[in-house]
């Protein structure tokens, strides 16, 4: 008997598909083999080739992976996290000091990952290792000095014993025009670099006033410089302003005694000199001027006495 075609096409290509399906349902066509199946195929291979042994050892059979879809996102690198060291124990003013040859950009790097770990003491002074010891370009120095500025405000000072700081003298030369005015001025000043040293230093002040210079409406020159205590102690240079405003006369005396801090510092010492303070000399005080370097320069006035 014929089988009609109709029913005949059909049942073929029914019984075609059910045996591939019974065969390969459980098979994955899709993920790619493991190393240890791969190592299997290899030793099948082998096994089945008529060669000799060491034929064999020299044959090494590769079965390429699936290349990574180009659409998917490349792989996250994560870089690991930065060695703080000990953050705990009590820091000393030349902290950091050995980090400074691996240059200012790792160092601000470091200063951040400290600032982030709530290390904010460390953190300035990582800053400040920016400003007196490393080999800075003005951008990292500009970056250093707007940490300093954001975090110092927040800690205590470094000496809060006021016995321990170290004395120096502003001495200040005049004429009468403005001897009424200035011992109040300079108390304020002596106030304000004392803070700015963060308690290193003891400013006091020794007002000359010269009979010579009379008081009269042209500007009255006047002349700065900083001494250690006593009547033998090293001394700065001598600057000198002239002014016929008793309102920038405070202004233009921090200015002048930043200058004097920079300049005898940049002459006796082999760190960098603190950064010009191109204008207001108050925020500079504190910001530009480390505070190693403030102790560097109590240091110089007042040198070790023999016993």
């Amino acid at each position: 008997m014929r089988i009609p075609l109709l029913i005949a096409i059909p049942v073929c290509i029914f019984s075609v598909a059910a045996i591939w399906w019974a065969s390969t349902r459980k098979m994955d066509f899709l993920s790619p083999p493991s190393k240890a199946r791969l190592e299997q195929i290899r030793k099948d291979t082998l096994s089945a080739l008529p060669i000799s042994k060491m034929e064999e050892a020299a044959i090494s059979i590769e079965i390429p992976l699936p290349e990574t879809d180009p659409t998917l996102p490349a792989p996250v690198e994560i870089e690991e996290p930065l060695d703080l060291g000990d953050i705990t124990s009590p820091p000393m003013l030349d902290t950091y000091s050995e980090r400074a040859p691996e240059g200012a950009a790792k160092l601000l790097v470091f200063a951040s990952e400290l600032e982030n770990a709530g290390a904010f003491q460390r953190a300035l002074l990582a800053n400040e290792r920016v400003l007196d010891l490393a080999q800075s370009t003005p951008e990292e120095i500009q970056s250093a000095i707007s940490a300093l500025q954001r975090i110092r405000p927040s800690l205590s000072l470094w000496n809060a014993a006021a016995e321990k700081a170290l004395p120096v003298t502003i001495h200040v030369g005049t004429g009468q025009k403005f001897a009424k005015i200035l011992p109040e001025i300079l108390e304020s000043i002596t106030r304000d670099l004392s803070l700015a040293s963060s308690g290193l230093i003891k400013f006091s002040y020794k007002l000359n006033i010269g009979k010579s210079i009379q008081a009269n409406d042209a500007p009255t020159p006047v002349a700065l410089w900083i001494t250690g205590p006593e009547k033998d102690s090293p001394s700065t240079d001598v600057l000198s302003f002239t002014t016929e405003d008793a309102d920038t006369l405070k202004q233009d005396q921090l200015k002048t005694v930043f200058n004097l801090v920079r300049s005898h510092l940049s002459k006796s010492t082999a760190y960098n000199p603190p950064p010009e303070a191109l204008e207001d000399p108050v925020p500079a005080l504190n910001s530009h001027i480390t505070r190693l370097l403030w102790q560097e320069f109590a240091d110089l006035l007042n040198p070790a006495k023999p016993d």
